[in-house]
């Protein structure tokens, strides 16, 4: 009888054990969130996570603080509060999210002082003939950490001469065709609906030779020029260009995002120029709102500042100065080729960004609207931000210009180019 109790007892013990422990397995595999709080500036983006539960649903409770994508990443639109909801089979789980402002007021330069001498690389003597105005003082870099590899333009040093084209900026486009052997990346139209618009937009992607999803890739946004769709930079071979470069090392895999900034119902016959203005006009929501949490969403692109470019043509070009300059601390590279007249070069200031961009980079040809490219470089020139501005020789409003143009943007901006 004693023997039998025992055996009891014993099998009641393991069936206790068992139910404690399916309870302590279950309590390990609860869903949880990746972090309950998170601060983002605006313009910022951040990915949350849900572990241990396949199936996730996010939801925003103000979209106009903050939006989620279907993939969790949350991004940042305006000051305030706003509480992510991410629902699971099993659970609701919740994510405080507090938007603070971009703007970042940043001490005064210190005095001038005579910036130090590089010993990388030799000192290579201008072949322009020299300026007879006093040479400007560069001032120490109020922004010294971030980012290290800035590209300096030397504000004192005469822009525009074709000697300086000649030395920094010509390109033998042939070497940028594609040769036997090299990897072709891919070029993919796509889809993508923008609430802003209230329709399908037009997109096309391009993807590095070898793209894989588990790499996150430096991306730039490329605006095309009035009148046109996105297919105006496609057509210029920049698939074979940045598949070569990629290629034989110049620099590092990247993707490249060309939207079409059309009117709702595309560019038809009876499209007005009205309505194509009001494209470019509406684009800065489109984009902030629509086009990039929809790249972020769906390739793998690095949502780091340092590594986001934008850049544009004639109106595009306009577009991407406004939009660079807008969204405070959000992009590292910025160019307009060509530009349009149609920038505010007011705005053309970094003084309340958190860094200085990489690159900015003004061009084109000696024989187009000069003067509005002209007006951005002596703007950003008296606002002290370091720039690149150029004249293409013989230049018009036309092809050669935007292909060298989108080559040495990205040569100086993802690689490891230096202007000495």
């Amino acid at each position: 009888m004693l023997k039998q109790s025992k055996k009891v007892f014993v099998l009641l013990m393991a069936v206790v054990v068992c139910f404690s422990s399916v309870k302590l397995s279950m309590a390990a595999k609860a869903p949880s969130i990746s972090a309950k709080t998170l601060t983002l500036k605006v313009g910022e983006s951040k990915k949350l996570k849900v572990k241990n539960a396949k199936k996730v649903k996010w939801k925003s409770k103000n979209k106009e603080i903050a939006t989620v994508s279907k993939k969790g990443v949350v991004k940042a639109l305006k000051e305030g509060s706003v509480k992510i909801i991410a629902k699971t089979n099993k659970k609701t789980l919740s994510c405080k999210v507090t938007v603070t402002s971009a703007e970042v007021k940043v001490s005064p330069a210190p005095a001038a002082t005579k910036a130090p001498e590089k010993t990388a690389a030799p000192t290579v003597a201008p072949t322009s003939t020299p300026s007879t105005e006093p040479a400007v003082v560069p001032t120490e870099n109020p922004f010294p950490n971030n980012p290290p590899t800035q590209v300096v333009w030397p504000l004192g040093m005469k822009s525009g001469l074709e000697d300086d084209f000649n030395k920094y900026f010509k390109l033998d486009m042939t070497e940028y065709d594609r040769k036997k052997g090299t990897k072709l990346g891919s070029m993919n139209t796509i889809s993508y609906y923008s609430e802003v618009v209230g329709a399908d937009r037009e997109c096309f992607v391009f993807l590095p030779p070898g793209y894989d999803e588990t790499v996150e890739y430096p991306v730039i946004y490329m605006i095309h020029g009035f009148g046109c769709t996105g297919g105006q930079w496609v057509n210029m071979n920049i698939r074979s260009y940045f598949s070569t470069m990629i290629g034989r090392g110049e620099v590092p895999p990247f993707i490249a995002v060309i939207p079409s900034v059309v009117p709702k119902d595309g560019i038809q016959d009876k499209t007005t120029s009205a309505e194509k203005i009001q494209a470019y006009t509406m684009f800065e929501e489109e984009f902030t709102k629509d086009l990039e949490p929809y790249i972020i969403e769906n390739y793998s692109v690095s949502t780091k500042p340092e590594n986001t470019g934008i850049c544009g043509l004639s109106m595009g070009g306009a577009e991407a100065l406004t939009i660079g300059f807008d969204l405070k601390s959000h992009f590292n590279y910025i160019g307009a080729f060509s530009g349009a007249p149609t920038a505010d070069a007011s705005k053309l200031d970094i003084s309340d960004w958190d860094f200085a961009p990489k690159m900015v980079m003004i061009c084109i040809g000696d024989k187009d609207m000069v003067e509005g490219s002209l007006n951005y470089h002596n703007a950003l020139t008296e606002n002290g931000v370091e720039h690149i501005w150029y004249l293409y020789p013989g230049g018009e409003h036309s092809d050669p210009v935007w292909k060298n143009a989108i080559i040495n943007f990205v040569r100086y901006s993802l690689g490891d180019m230096e202007l000495s």
